[in-house]
């Protein structure tokens, strides 16, 4: 039993962890949002700025599918642990 807890006590940690890169990451890429939104303003006209304009955005979505990968397994290990309580 003692165990069990220990376990539990290492998994929530490591979750919460886990939570906090997250975090980290969600703040880059709404940085690098903000940044495709500006480029493409300056986009509109120039092939190759449309071009690179692609490739980021296709470098972002990569990024998003991998951290939601990531929430995914996390949920898996951890069942409930991104599930929001319901208000009164």
């Amino acid at each position: 039993m003692h165990n069990r807890i220990k376990r539990l006590e290492e998994l929530v940690t490591d979750a919460s962890a886990l939570i906090g890169r997250l975090k980290e990451e969600n703040e880059v890429l709404r940085k690098q949002v903000e940044l495709l939104g500006a480029a493409r303003n300056k986009a509109a006209a120039n092939t190759s700025a449309a071009r690179e304009l692609a490739d980021f955005k296709a470098k972002v979505r990569r990024r998003l599918e991998r951290i939601c990968a990531r929430i995914e397994k996390v949920h898996d290990l951890q069942p409930g642990l991104f599930i929001e309580e319901d208000e009164d």
